[in-house]
């Protein structure tokens, strides 16, 4: 099987995950929304490692992408937790 046939699967694999975790009407909860964007981070580097060649950059490239969508996955769910608990003080 083709390299990017296997990550083409993967990718609707994490699909079909984020949508398993964000299914329901009660509202995800920090562990659904980390999952959700865990699988997000996950899509991002192999589109990034295979769809655009990524893998063939220096290492430090790959490096510099990786750190770069782990700190936005981190804002973003600290915003997701953080703002609930500050959201009253500030109003």
């Amino acid at each position: 099987m083709a390299l990017l046939t296997r990550t083409w699967m993967v990718l609707m694999l994490l699909t079909a995950v984020s949508m398993w975790a964000g299914h329901g009407s009660g509202g995800l909860g920090p562990l659904g929304v980390g999952l959700v964007l865990a699988a997000a981070n996950l899509k991002a580097d192999r589109i990034l490692t295979h769809y655009l060649d990524l893998h063939r950059a220096d290492g430090g490239w790959r490096a510099a992408f990786r750190s770069l969508l782990t700190l936005l996955g981190m804002a973003i769910f600290g915003i997701y937790v953080l703002v609930p608990m500050i959201g009253p003080a500030l109003r």
